[in-house]
């Protein structure tokens, strides 16, 4: 269902979804560390902690929500994901004080959840019968490629905006995320959505029957439910449903040969995330002078950092593109291996660097790596996940991302604190290395896809849905209890 009667359409839309939220997250995010630094004035620990509750929130939710986005409605999800996003950077630019932040980073985690795994399994069920499902890589990696562009002007507006006060990028930019929310919800359509939950709908309509008898039983003397009963009936209906959607995402993901593994790559590379995202501006702040060029404000200095990484990672998402197009989805685990890599080397050259220009190419040189991960990995991955799994199962992949965020924050957080920022980016890419051998071990285990393979994990995967979407056991007793 659309609330507005002119859709666009899919790719176009789900381009310019990206690139606008590109672009103003560009403004919002290339000079939130000198918020955080400056007005915050937060320690490493703080910075850390953010990121925690950031991710804490984002873990919590992810699955939920994932499943929401396959059993309800993807657009839905994708809608209500950037319409939190934005009033969590309204919230977050309202003020500096540290417990403030850390409310708006726990409302931002639910935005994000909503709107992580719904939009790419949206654009996949709109598109992947035009294109084929291993025709998703390249458009995945096209959206990341325009939303680079969009994030360089972005920033450099970021930078201007700053100017005038810290804290108005994040308001700027939260507003208009708002009223993009409110544009797409009109034009957005949804027209090959296949709800995973098929029983939902006769589950709760028979809960709703129940309840409706027994409201007649009332009449004729017998007690009545009331709504709280009611809702509860429903309640579970809807729950035996989740279960089953994730027992059937399990089920695929395990059958993927090589898909753990790679999740375990997420799990680590995650707990690296966290500290580089939160620390490196702190290091280039506190522990590395910038040039003296016309008393240049850092707000400026990170929004030419942000358009240049936007610059260079257009590059590597373009060589990437080209290369998925050239080997095939099948050739990701090789990729994810020189990528993580290459990741760590620069980590460990900024760390140990203390000249401006190695610590800013270092930098550069991991933004332009960094973008190619999550576009090759989710490509890859809807090749092999039952169409109606996608959306769960990407929003697995982001918890163990999280998970790896949330477990590494606290600890590097301290590390920083206590020792050096140099020692805890130490730290942090030291989580690489394990990154590096689940890569390493996963692609010994890929193989090519096949349509066999395919037909049968669907197969499987129907299976576990349709034993998955009725109630459980006792729910049946529970229903009659309830009524």
């Amino acid at each position: 269902m659309r609330l507005g009667s002119h859709p666009i359409r899919p790719y176009p839309l789900y381009l310019i979804l990206e690139c606008g939220m590109s672009f103003l997250l560009g403004i919002s995010y290339a000079t939130l560390t000198v918020y955080w630094v400056i007005a915050g004035r937060l320690n490493p620990l703080q910075l850390l902690l953010l990121g925690t509750a950031l991710e804490v929130s984002y873990f919590v939710f992810q699955l939920p929500t994932g499943a929401l986005a396959d059993l309800v409605s993807r657009r839905l999800c994708t809608l209500a994901g950037l319409f939190v996003v934005g009033l969590a950077l309204i919230m977050e630019g309202s003020s500096p004080a540290f417990a403030n932040l850390i409310a708006a980073q726990l409302v931002l985690g639910l935005g994000a959840a909503l709107n992580s795994g719904a939009e790419e399994a949206w654009v996949a069920d709109e598109l992947a019968a035009q294109l084929g499902d291993d025709g998703m890589t390249g458009v995945y990696l096209r959206a990341t490629q325009y939303g680079l562009i969009a994030t360089v002007a972005g920033s450099l507006l970021s930078g201007v905006i700053a100017l005038a006060g810290l804290n108005l990028p994040l308001l700027t930019g939260g507003s208009l995320i708002c009223m993009l929310a409110a544009g797409a919800a009109v034009v957005m359509p949804e027209n090959n959505f296949r709800p995973a939950g098929a029983g939902l709908a006769a589950s709760v309509a028979g809960a709703e029957q129940t309840a409706a008898g027994a409201a007649g039983r009332d009449r004729l003397g017998e007690r009545q439910p009331g709504l709280g009963r009611r809702f509860a009936v429903l309640a579970a209906s809807a729950w035996s449903v989740l279960k089953g959607q994730t027992r059937a995402t399990h089920r695929a993901v395990v059958a993927v040969p090589g898909l753990v593994l790679l999740f375990g790559m997420t799990l680590f590379v995650g707990m690296w995330s966290e500290s580089f995202d939160r620390l490196w501006g702190a290091f280039l702040l506190r522990d590395i002078r910038f040039p003296q060029l016309d008393g240049l404000h850092p707000a400026m200095w990170f929004s030419f950092f942000a358009c240049l990484a936007a610059v260079l990672g257009l590059g590597s998402t373009e060589l990437a593109r080209r290369r998925t197009e050239r080997l095939g989805p099948d050739s990701v685990a090789s990729g994810l291996l020189v990528l993580t890599l290459g990741i760590g080397g620069a980590v460990v050259a900024m760390a140990v660097a203390h000249s401006f220009a190695v610590v800013v190419g270092a930098y550069l040189a991991v933004t332009v790596l960094r973008p190619v991960l999550d576009p090759l990995l989710s490509g890859w991955l809807v090749t092999r996940i039952e169409p109606s799994l996608r959306a769960t199962t990407l929003s697995a992949k982001e918890m163990f991302d999280s998970a790896g965020q949330i477990l590494g924050g606290p600890v590097f957080g301290v590390i920083g604190t206590l020792a050096t920022i140099r020692i805890a980016l130490l730290a942090g890419a030291a989580a690489l290395g394990p990154a590096a051998a689940c890569v390493a071990a996963a692609s010994r285990r890929i193989r090519p896809r096949s349509s066999a393979t395919v037909a049968a994990a669907e197969s499987a995967d129907e299976a576990a849905l349709s034993a998955g979407a009725g109630l459980d056991p006792g729910t049946d007793a529970e229903r009659q209890t309830l009524a």
